[in-house]
């Protein structure tokens, strides 16, 4: 029979209290978890993707004013993030869209029931549609 030095006492000591204390870290960390909480943080949001093509004759204050309309659209509630911008693609495929609108939503009832409507979306509408000469509005789970 095989007797346990001190080595072999102290590294039984070591794992055990390893184990014990990850248990106990562990039991106190995720006593409270809840899977559906992480589900919910993880949840996709709807992109709302509008490609404008401008007229030709537009001016660059014209385009200034409707930019600074567009990042006014934040207000409304619903609108998770905003970006205007400029299209920078080298490869020619742009179809004539010259600059994009990008929003983001939790839920397509936001989008449908309080940033369709709202006098803010109708207003910047009524700005920037005589100024275009087409826009494709394409919506999207990301």
């Amino acid at each position: 029979m095989r007797r346990f030095g001190i080595t072999d006492r102290f590294s039984f000591l070591i794992i055990t209290l390893f184990y014990c204390s990850t248990l106990t870290f562990g039991y106190f960390l995720l006593k409270d978890y809840n899977p559906k909480s992480v589900v919910s943080k993880q949840t996709k949001k709807l992109v709302h993707l509008v490609l404008i093509e401008f007229k030709d004759d537009i001016s660059n204050s014209t385009l200034n004013t409707i930019e600074d309309a567009a990042y006014g659209l934040q207000q409304i509630p619903g609108v998770n993030s905003l970006h205007f911008g400029t299209n920078v693609s080298p490869e020619g495929l742009d179809k004539g869209y010259t600059h994009s609108l990008t929003m983001k939503f939790s839920n397509s009832e936001d989008r449908d029931s309080i940033y369709l409507p709202h006098p803010i979306h109708q207003k910047f509408v009524t700005l920037f549609v005589p100024h275009t000469e087409s826009v494709l509005v394409y919506d999207f789970w990301e």
